[in-house]
């Protein structure tokens, strides 16, 4: 009878320390998609607004912070008018994607 109560007293320590390695591999997968999502949210946040600007001849759309470039285009900037090439050696700031994507559907070939 004792060695029956063992072996449940063994069975029952490692059916519990399995639970508890599962519990904490749940909430260690959730931290991380937590995290990431975080991460997301502050680099949706580079992107509320975008500044497109000529770089090298081309016309390209930075980021908020202006370093970051979001996209190269083919689009040369001397094929654009002068009102537009002035526009954009400053950088030209766009509130959305949809404005910067509506801006270079306009003047691609």
């Amino acid at each position: 009878m004792q060695k029956r109560s063992g072996i449940g007293f063994l069975i029952l320590t490692i059916v519990i320390v399995f639970v508890f390695i599962f519990v904490y591999k749940v909430s260690y997968q959730k931290a991380l998609s937590d995290n990431e999502e975080q991460n997301k949210e502050e680099k949706v946040g580079l992107e509320d607004y975008f500044y497109i600007k000529a770089t090298d001849g081309y016309v390209t759309v930075y980021l908020a912070d202006q370093e970051t470039v979001y996209e190269y285009t083919s689009i040369p900037v001397s094929e654009l008018p002068e009102d537009v090439q002035e526009e954009l050696k400053n950088g030209k700031k766009v509130t959305n994607i949809g404005q910067v994507y509506g801006f270079l559907e306009n003047y691609s070939s």
